[in-house]
């Protein structure tokens, strides 16, 4: 017997599956953030010995917390959008609209993430340490094109469930 619920298609195991990951990681990320200020703040005001790498440790903490943040709202289509036009649509409209939309998501993600992954690659990048941390820049960027991959696969099971939703005739395409 497999472990796969009935109808669920590759994709949606995929992206299930990388969704509940993305939520720990963000939860660990935040939770360092969090211990990470706490101290430092704690060092500086109560001690007066400050950490000399807690600010830039928190920086690139509270990047990766925004760009998992970003690829989770994608997931669950939890974007500012402002939607009385695309409400005002017939279905099939709606649907059309929202595919439109997801376009435009997968094209800013597939080129932000193809010109982040250059830019980390080159050698100036490569080659960079942070001043206090002293880790290599391209550790601390990757990121970018993690969560722009992210959101590619995210977006793409979006315009798979509107072209079956779009070819079936089913109600519900407009989940922006």
């Amino acid at each position: 017997m497999s472990d796969r619920p009935s109808g669920s298609s590759p994709l949606s195991l995929i992206t299930l599956a990388l969704d509940k990951f993305l939520i720990w990681v963000s939860i660990a990320v935040g939770a360092v953030l969090a211990i990470n200020m706490i101290v430092a703040v704690f060092f500086r005001y109560v001690l007066s010995s400050p950490i000399f790498w807690a600010d830039e440790l928190s920086l690139y903490l509270f990047c990766w917390a925004t760009f998992l943040g970003a690829s989770l709202a994608v997931k669950r289509s939890d974007m500012a959008a402002v939607t009385f036009l695309l409400n005002r649509l017939p279905e099939r409209g709606r649907i059309l609209g929202s595919l439109a939309i997801q376009l435009s998501i997968l094209f800013f993600a597939v080129v932000m993430g193809y010109y982040s992954t250059v830019w980390i690659m080159s050698p100036s990048v490569m080659n960079l340490l942070s001043p206090a941390l002293s880790m290599k820049m391209w550790k601390l960027y990757l990121i970018v094109p993690i969560s722009m991959l992210c959101m590619t696969i995210f977006t793409v099971e979006h315009m798979v469930h509107l072209l079956q939703a779009f070819f079936s005739g089913k109600k519900g395409g407009a989940a922006q």
